[in-house]
């Protein structure tokens, strides 16, 4: 699996070869050029296809390089022009809020469904994915409160230190944070553009005994900007 940080490294260094700036490279490709930013910094997980389309063209490459880079086989992700088409297909339920661990959750926290696309439900499975709409200020540089943030369970040891993940601690309602795991320590840090919030860790010694137990329950894959609520099955 390509590394989200490796990957903004390489468009990074194409682009800054090419003497194209951030700017003009997220206006050639029709994106915004702080999110085209944050990829190139590994704030943000590898693209779909059809982003990942748009920043090639920004920086002057083909589809099939693009892709090459991010980690998927050209020849199995359709083409820009049947993408939109041909992607999010599967729905999975929306939870308002999950105490209860992966992949369990009270049905009255449902807050409807939205469609996943079908390169993630390939690559993680429908089974390994899970909605969330997130609630609160304390990531709102990566997902704002109110969006969709689609988490995927994954092996602990396959996080890297700084991925989004939704965490348990203390039976309290799922959250988001980085996460950095060190020998001796685990730490959980906002993304905010407030100042209120602020990191927090735990002894690694103190973890393994459950004081507090804490459960990583997916890692973040993608954002919908859905803040309405009226997804559509």
């Amino acid at each position: 699996m390509v590394d989200k940080r490796d990957f903004g490294n390489a468009i990074k260094e194409i682009r800054t070869s090419k003497n194209i700036s951030v700017r003009q490279a997220a206006i050639k490709g029709n994106l915004s050029h702080s999110y085209l930013s944050q990829v190139e910094n590994g704030h943000r997980e590898i693209p779909s296809p059809k982003t990942l389309y748009k920043i090639a063209k920004g920086i002057h490459i083909s589809n099939d390089d693009i892709l090459t880079l991010a980690g998927f086989v050209p020849e199995t992700i359709p083409n820009e022009l049947t993408i939109s088409s041909t992607l999010a297909t599967t729905s999975i339920p929306i939870y308002g809020r999950i105490a209860a661990g992966y992949p369990e959750g009270a049905k009255e926290d449902i807050d409807g469904n939205i469609r996943i696309d079908d390169y993630l439900i390939k690559r993680y499975g429908k089974d390994n994915l899970l909605a969330l709409r997130v609630n609160g200020e304390s990531m709102n540089r990566i997902v704002p409160n109110g969006a969709v943030a689609v988490l995927a369970k994954i092996n602990p040891s396959d996080i890297a230190n700084g991925d989004v993940c939704a965490v348990i601690i203390n039976g309290d309602a799922a959250t988001l944070k980085h996460v950095y795991q060190y020998p001796d320590r685990i730490r959980f840090e906002p993304d905010s553009w407030l100042s209120d919030f602020k990191p927090f860790e735990y002894k690694k010694d103190d973890v393994a005994n459950d004081n507090p137990p804490i459960q990583i329950i997916g890692k973040l894959v993608s954002v919908s900007y859905d803040f309405d609520g009226k997804n559509i099955k």
